[in-house]
C-alpha cells in the first residue's frame, strides 16, 4: 500500500511539473522576449511559435486535472491511489513526450495528437477512479466540491479532446502544417476546465468546516459543463476549427460560453463566500491562494466585457493561484505536514504584487519589476517545499508544539 502511494504521488507531481515547466518555457519566453531580453530567433523563436500550445495544453490540464486528480482525488475519495495505475504512467509519459515533440521538433502535429492520446488515458483514470469510488462500501458519503470539480473538468476533457485530435489527425493526412489557430479554438474548453477544477479547489479550502450546500454548487458546475461543450461541440461540428467561417461562428459561441460561465462565477463564488462568512473562518494560507484566484478571474471577467479582451491572460494567471492553493491545500490538510506559513504568505504577497505590475497599461518598468516579483515568489515557494520535506514534520506535532508554548507563555503572564 506504501508502495503504490508513492507511485501515485510521483506521477502526480510529474504532472505538476509538466505544467510548471511549460508554464516557464511558454509565459516566461514570451514574457521576457516582450522585454527585449531574449532574442527572436533560434530556440526562442521556435518557443514563441508554440507559446499557445504549451499554454493551453501543457498547464492547466496537466496541472488542475491530471495532477490534482492524481494527488488530491484519491485522498478525497478515501483510497489509497487511483485505478489503473499503469495507465496514469502510460499517460504521463505521453504527455511528457508530446511536450518534449512540441518545443523540440517540427512535428507540432503530432505532438498535439500524442498530447490527446495520453490527456484522454488520464481523465479515463479519474472519472474510473470517481465511479469505482462508488462501489466501496455501503456508505455512499456524497461528492465534495473538489470531486465534482473534477469529474465535470474530465468530463469536458473527454468530450473536446477528441474533437481535437480529429481536426489535427485531418490536418496530418491532408498534410497541412500546424497552425496556431486551430488551437485558438480550443480556448473554450480550457476555459470550462479552469473554471470547475480551479472552483473546486477553492471550495475545498473551506470545506470542512463551513458546510457548502453540495447540491446547488453541483448543479451549477454541471449545467455550466453540459452547456458550455454543448455549444463548443455544436460549434465545430457545424463550422470546423479552420477558416473565416470557423472564427466568425466562435465568436458568437464564445460569447454565449463566456455569458454561461460569468453567471457560473458569479453565483458559485456567492456560495463560497456565504458559507465561509457563516463559518467564520481564518485566512489560511490556501484560502488566501483561492481568494487570489477568486480577485484574478473576475478581473478577466471583468476587462472581457468592458474592453473584449483580458480573460485569456487572466485565466492564466489564476490557474497558477488555484494550482498553489491546491498545493498547500494537499501539503497540510491533505498528508498532515508542516509547511512555514510565514514564507508561503511571503509568497502570496510578491505574486499579488506580480499580478498587478503586469497589467499591460502600465509602463515597461512595472512589467520589469513584475517578473521579478514573480520570480521571488518562485523562490519562496521552492524555499517552502524544500523545507516541508526536509524535515517532514506532522502538521499535528507543530501544533501541539505551538500550543504548549502558548500555554507556557500565558501561564508565566498571570504568575
Amino acid at each position: 500500500m506504501v508502495r503504490r502511494t508513492a507511485s501515485v504521488d510521483g506521477v502526480g507531481a510529474g504532472y505538476l511539473l509538466v505544467a510548471a515547466l511549460a508554464g516557464l518555457l511558454g509565459g516566461g519566453g514570451s514574457a521576457l522576449q516582450q522585454l527585449g531580453l531574449l532574442p527572436h530567433a533560434g530556440f526562442w523563436a521556435g518557443i514563441d511559435r508554440v507559446h499557445s500550445a504549451l499554454m493551453l495544453l501543457f498547464v492547466v490540464v496537466p496541472a488542475l486535472v491530471c495532477g490534482f486528480g492524481t494527488l488530491w482525488l484519491p485522498r478525497a475519495l478515501k483510497r489509497d491511489g487511483t485505478v489503473l495505475p499503469g495507465l496514469n504512467k502510460l499517460s504521463l509519459a505521453c504527455v511528457s513526450a508530446s511536450g518534449v515533440l512540441m518545443v523540440a521538433s517540427p512535428w507540432q502535429n503530432a505532438a498535439t495528437l500524442v498530447w490527446c492520446c495520453g490527456t484522454l488515458m488520464a481523465v479515463m483514470v479519474i472519472l474510473a477512479t470517481i465511479f469505482d469510488s462508488r462501489a466501496d462500501g455501503e456508505a455512499r458519503a456524497p461528492f465534495s466540491p473538489l470531486v465534482w470539480g473534477e469529474m465535470l473538468a474530465s468530463a469536458v476533457v473527454l468530450v473536446t479532446v477528441p474533437v481535437l485530435g480529429a481536426v489535427v489527425s485531418h490536418q496530418i493526412k491532408t498534410g497541412g502544417a500546424f497552425s496556431p489557430e486551430m488551437l485558438t479554438g480550443f480556448v473554450e474548453p480550457i476555459t470550462l476546465v479552469t473554471l470547475l477544477a480551479g472552483f473546486g479547489v477553492v471550495f475545498e479550502t473551506g470545506a470542512k468546516v463551513a458546510r457548502f450546500p453540495t447540491f446547488p454548487v453541483a448543479a451549477i458546475m454541471s449545467l455550466t459543463a453540459a452547456a458550455g461543450t454543448t455549444l463548443w461541440v455544436k460549434s465545430v461540428f457545424a463550422h470546423g476549427l479552420l477558416g473565416v467561417a470557423a472564427q466568425t461562428a466562435f465568436f458568437s459561441a464564445q460569447s454565449l460560453i463566456l455569458s454561461a460561465a460569468t453567471l457560473a462565477s458569479v453565483l458559485l463564488a456567492a456560495l463560497w463566500m456565504a458559507g465561509t462568512w457563516r463559518a467564520n473562518l481564518t485566512v489560511r494560507t490556501p484560502m488566501l491562494w483561492g481568494l487570489g484566484f477568486l480577485a484574478v478571474v473576475s478581473s478577466g471577467w471583468v476587462s472581457q466585457f468592458m474592453q473584449g479582451d483580458g480573460l485569456h491572460s487572466a485565466l492564466q494567471v489564476g490557474t497558477l493561484y488555484a494550482v498553489f492553493c491546491g498545493l498547500y491545500l494537499w501539503r497540510g490538510e491533505g498528508c498532515g505536514r508542516w509547511y512555514p506559513t510565514s514564507l508561503a504568505t511571503a509568497q502570496f504577497v510578491c505574486m499579488v504584487a506580480g499580478t498587478v505590475l503586469a497589467i499591460p497599461s502600465l509602463p515597461a518598468v512595472c512589467r520589469m519589476w513584475s517578473g521579478g516579483l514573480l520570480g521571488a515568489s518562485v523562490l519562496c515557494f521552492l524555499l517552502t517545499m524544500g523545507l516541508s520535506f526536509s524535515q517532514n514534520r506532522p502538521l499535528v506535532e507543530v501544533n501541539s508544539c505551538e500550543k504548549d508554548a502558548f500555554e507556557t507563555t500565558d501561564s508565566m503572564v498571570r504568575s
